[in-house]
């Protein structure tokens, strides 16, 4: 089964948007300008790069280089941003003609704001946010400081998007009183490298498995490995049950450092790591592998880790490896609803222990082929983008208009004062 082409896949749009990233080898970063791309629109980026994978990766789009930060770093990162300006006061006239400004990260906003102060652009301003970072919960002065930058920032954006509902219902609406337009992209694989990826049919066991029950069930934990629990969690699980379970791993540990990850999985022979990954390339290849997907989050346990929906539920399910997941969480009631997995509570270590001694082959076909039979369209980005798109075009096309009207009201009045009030 080959994934479905877009609609309107042979009308390219027209455009020319400003891409503002925090990393542009992070791949959500990518994902989203190869998807504009593939639309027909001509992305320029303002990015800049934190050099921590993807190192070999090289910008397929217009980019200007800002410069190299760190990550959670944001008062080291300050200087990095003033350093920037510069950079859009030199590029002001292309940034005055972009079609609309496109910004991931509140910082990334702050700046884009700037840049249509320095620039005079009248393009609408768009803020993207897949997370919700821990400096913006909590009662310390820092978190009061970037809820209220947030705010403002906020106030100057023409549209919000977010990867998951759970964002504006825990944070927006509540917390930062944000009553303004708002459009849900969530983590779907993309479009814009459909080639590249198939399919497998309903009913189709696991890859080179055969029909025969296999001796150890496969846990896949895939993209960015940030979280020090899951990691902690699945040693632990892979030394409780060494004859029935294999963890496999790929992507890379953002969080402990590469060095401390690998050392803690070389205690464990039934845990392997793959290294990092190219997404959508090989996502067929690494799910392949596997039967069921680690989708728990407990980086930011009780704020984000509740509230964000990760890649891995829609590459997983597009791919047939069931999910497992957190109960009471947003990404845990995703797959409740559509039935991609189980969910469990606490103590959660202890429950998958005794469901994976549980787990039966039928009972794995049966989850699989059920969500091997679900539309194409809850895993993947076949309309989203498209649109996402189409709604910031029409608001460009309504503030053009309105300021042709208001142009032509004052020049309407400057004729009318010079006869006089005729």
């Amino acid at each position: 089964m080959t994934l479905q082409q877009p609609r309107d896949a042979d009308d390219p749009m027209a455009g020319t948007p400003v891409v503002f990233g925090h990393d542009w080898a992070e791949s959500t970063v990518i994902k989203r300008i190869r998807s504009f791309t593939a639309l027909g629109l001509e992305v320029l980026g303002f990015s800049f790069r934190r050099e921590k994978f993807n190192q070999a990766f090289v910008p397929f789009w217009e980019n200007v280089h800002l410069g190299t930060t760190t990550d959670r770093a944001y008062a080291k990162r300050l200087p990095k941003l003033l350093g920037a300006l510069p950079l859009l006061f030199k590029h002001r006239a292309a940034l005055r003609s972009a079609t609309f400004i496109y910004a991931r990260n509140v910082d990334m906003c702050v700046l884009a704001v700037l840049a249509r102060i320095l620039s005079r652009s009248e393009a609408p301003l768009v803020y993207e946010v897949l997370d919700i970072q821990r400096i913006f919960i909590g009662g310390r002065p820092a978190n009061y400081l970037m809820r209220w930058l947030e705010r403002r920032v906020l106030r100057r954006c023409d549209l919000l998007v977010i990867s998951s509902p759970g964002f504006m219902a825990r944070y927006f609406t509540p917390v930062q009183g944000y009553r303004g337009r708002s459009f849900l992209l969530e983590n779907k694989i993309s479009f814009a490298k459909a080639k590249l990826i198939e399919r497998p049919a309903a009913g189709m066991a696991v890859p080179g498995a055969g029909a025969e029950p296999p001796k150890k069930w496969v846990i896949g934990w895939f993209g960015t490995l940030r979280c020090p629990k899951s990691l902690d969690m699945l040693c632990r699980l892979a030394e409780a049950l060494p004859e029935r379970v294999e963890i496999y791993m790929r992507g890379y540990p953002t969080e402990t450092g590469l060095a401390v990850f690998e050392e803690a999985i070389a205690k464990h022979p039934n845990m392997t790591y793959g290294g990092e990954y190219r997404n959508p390339e090989d996502l067929a290849e690494i799910y392949g592998k596997v039967h069921l997907t680690w989708a728990f989050d407990f980086l930011d346990e009780g704020s984000n880790s509740k509230w964000l929906l990760p890649n891995r539920i829609y590459e997983g399910g597009y791919y047939g490896s069931v999910a497992l997941a957190e109960k009471g969480t947003e990404t845990g009631d995703k797959v409740r609803e559509l039935a991609l997995g189980y969910t469990f509570d606490g103590p959660v270590l202890d429950n998958l222990i005794a469901f994976l001694r549980w787990y039966s082959w039928d009972e794995h076909l049966a989850r699989r082929q059920h969500i091997l039979s679900l539309p194409t369209r809850e895993f993947c980005d076949l309309y989203d983008t498209r649109d996402l798109c189409e709604m910031i075009l029409g608001l460009a096309e309504r503030r053009s208009g309105d300021l042709l009207r208001q142009s032509g009201s004052s020049g309407l009045r400057a004729r009318t004062e010079d006869r006089g009030g005729a």
